[in-house]
């Protein structure tokens, strides 16, 4: 269906290449961080939450963008960007000058012009497909999403493996944006809000844009649930699948390898309910959205029990990506119905803010809550916060249809 969809064809292509750069990127990032502060976790998390203070900072600019000039002129200067950026990188390494203040820098500035990247990439898929794929596109978006995220990491050890440097490594990773970069640049995208174009655009302004459309949202109920909860699950949940679930698997005795195979298990349960759920789905109100986080929420609270095998475990995960994989799918669609053109990408930045800045936050509050519990019941206690959240959610899109 979507191959009829040349342009956006095109566009996925690129992207999935540059996620799986992100992925080979990030496998690099973390083994250096490791090797560089002698596997302190204290220094190594200070990296790291330096790594998303962009997002704080950068990512009401994003989507102010993309409402108001060339998507592929953003996307494409982005994807250069991160290329020399990864190219910078290499030469630290093979000169074995990657200290701390050089890993943040560049931790920072990838994570900036990720900012600039995804919300143009999303405002422009709408653009790019006809209505009725729409549901399609987001999926097939999501498919490239958890495909990227798979292949990476393994492709980057793999290719450390054979050449034996990460500073080399690194050689191929700036090779996925280029390319990435030149697939944006063969295909034709709609601009933004272009009468709005060279009017004055300055960062007072474009601040000022996204907090008047903070106060837009707040007065639209379905939207603002929808990004408000779902970015309250994503604090919650993000903690839970980074140290919670690995540190279960290591507590009850199993290897390292078997986390890598939870972890692969997810993304192909994500991988396979996204392409199931876009040949079913009729759905994608936020009603829907917060039934699936729901779920989402009771599987995550289970999973604990699955402990007992490793069988259970990774049907466990494997059904757990499934469930996740609808949230994602519905998730960017319901924001698309909701929007309209001028406010479609400050729409995405605003969820991405918060998302991401919630992400950042969701190591520190799986910290805390095993400080006062075990770690199979912090799961579990996570997954019912997920889940009582998102029934909120429910009641409170349901009240406001009323």
């Amino acid at each position: 269906m979507l191959l009829h969809e040349k342009p956006f064809s095109i566009l996925l292509g690129g992207n999935f290449l540059s996620r799986v750069g992100d992925g080979v990127h990030d496998f690099i990032f973390i083994i250096t961080v490791l090797k560089v502060t002698g596997s302190n976790l204290v220094m190594a998390g200070i990296i790291y939450f330096f790594r998303f203070i962009p997002y704080l900072v950068l990512g009401p600019l994003g989507g102010a963008l993309a409402d108001r000039l060339k998507r592929k002129s953003l996307m494409l200067n982005a994807d250069i960007a991160r290329m020399f950026i990864t190219t910078a990188f290499c030469s630290l390494l093979i000169s074995d000058q990657a200290g701390l203040i050089a890993l943040t820098l560049v931790g920072m500035l990838m994570t900036a012009f990720r900012t600039i990247f995804q919300p143009a990439f999303q405002a422009a898929v709408p653009s790019l497909v006809s209505a009725q794929n729409l549901p399609t596109a987001n999926a097939a978006t999501q498919i490239v999403a958890e495909a990227g995220g798979l292949v990476g990491p393994g492709f980057g050890a793999a290719a450390l493996a054979i050449v034996g440097h990460p500073g080399l490594v690194l050689l191929l990773d700036a090779a996925t944006y280029l390319i990435s970069a030149i697939c944006v640049w063969l295909i034709s995208v709609p601009s933004g809000n272009v009468s709005e174009v060279g009017k004055g655009l300055t960062l007072k302004l474009l601040y000022s844009e996204f907090w008047q459309n903070i106060v837009y949202v707040r007065k639209k109920s379905q939207l603002y649930i929808t990004i408000v909860y779902s970015s309250i699950c994503i604090l919650l949940v993000g903690g839970a699948l980074r140290i919670l679930i690995p540190m279960m698997l290591k507590s009850e005795g199993y290897s390292d390898s078997m986390i890598g195979y939870a972890m692969s298990l997810t993304a192909v349960g994500a991988i396979v309910g996204a392409v199931g759920f876009s040949k079913i789905a009729n759905d994608f109100s936020t009603r829907s959205l917060m039934l699936y986080w729901c779920l989402y929420g009771i599987m995550l609270s289970i999973l604990p029990v699955c402990m007992s095998n490793m069988i259970t475990i990774l049907v466990g995960c494997c059904l757990l990506g499934g469930v996740g994989s609808f949230v994602d799918v519905i998730l960017p669609t319901n924001i698309y119905h909701l929007s309209n053109e001028a406010n479609l990408g400050k729409n995405f930045s605003l969820f991405s803010t918060l998302a991401n800045t919630g992400e950042a936050l969701s190591g520190s509050f799986a910290g805390l809550l095993v400080l006062f519990f075990s770690v199979s019941i912090g799961v579990t206690v996570i997954g019912l916060l997920i889940a009582s959240t998102a029934y909120i959610g429910r009641l409170s899109s349901v009240r406001a249809h009323e």
